[in-house]
């Protein structure tokens, strides 16, 4: 299964292993911009990208995924990622695992790249992930509940309010927090907007991430 992989880009340098644990692209919203398959493998930029398939059959366990890592690092690397198409915080027990793990037995930094519903299963998810990892980027989206509902679709009530509640609960435990919105698709609000909701959510303005939106493969 492809448990890790990379993704080498100006902006992302080689010196990244990424985890991919989520089981048939699974994911708790259905977001109109996402390009990610949604039941099968189907061609898509980022695995385009990623040069690699990241359908995994079935979750794996936290012995496959540590040895996988210990497969793959390299003494060049500096971070690991929790990335994939789909939601990895879906899986926090296994994620928090692997991050204990990756911090006894190597010096590298730790992210995770999630939608920030985790709170809706785990509401203690923030505190659970702090002691173990720097890093989370939190793909917000939206600047209220409604807009959130059309654009992301989530499948767990109330997800914005979790949303929201899970970026100040990472800052206020000391995670480095970046929140990210996607621009130029048809529900965006202005730059300015986002801008300033994320800092009404105690970001750092450094730490909000605007991000092109880029077309499926046809």
């Amino acid at each position: 299964m492809p448990l890790t992989y990379r993704f080498t880009t100006p902006v992302y340098p080689a010196e990244i292993l990424y985890i991919n644990c989520i089981p048939q692209y699974s994911c708790t919203n259905d977001c109109l911009f996402c390009s990610r398959p949604r039941h099968a493998p189907t061609e898509n930029i980022y695995e385009k990208k990623a040069g690699t398939s990241l359908h995994l059959a079935q979750q794996p366990t936290v012995d496959e995924i540590i040895r996988a890592i210990e497969i793959n690092i390299r003494p060049t690397d500096k971070e690991i990622a929790f990335v994939g198409l789909g939601e990895p915080l879906q899986y926090l027990p296994t994620v928090v695992e692997v991050l204990k793990y990756i911090k006894k037995r190597h010096n590298v930094k730790t992210r995770v790249d999630t939608n920030g519903t985790a709170t809706c299963t785990y509401p203690d998810a923030a505190a659970q992930l702090a002691s173990y990892l720097d890093e989370i980027r939190i793909s917000v989206n939206a600047t209220n509940a409604e807009d959130y509902r059309k654009l992301c679709r989530p499948r767990h009530p109330n997800a914005f309010e979790h949303v929201v509640s899970f970026v100040q609960q990472c800052v206020a435990r000391g995670i480095d927090t970046y929140v990210s919105f996607v621009v130029g698709f048809e529900l965006s609000r202005t730059r300015e907007e986002y801008k300033k909701f994320a800092e009404s959510l105690g970001v750092n303005e450094k730490h909000i991430l605007l991000r092109k939106y880029v077309k499926s493969i046809e």
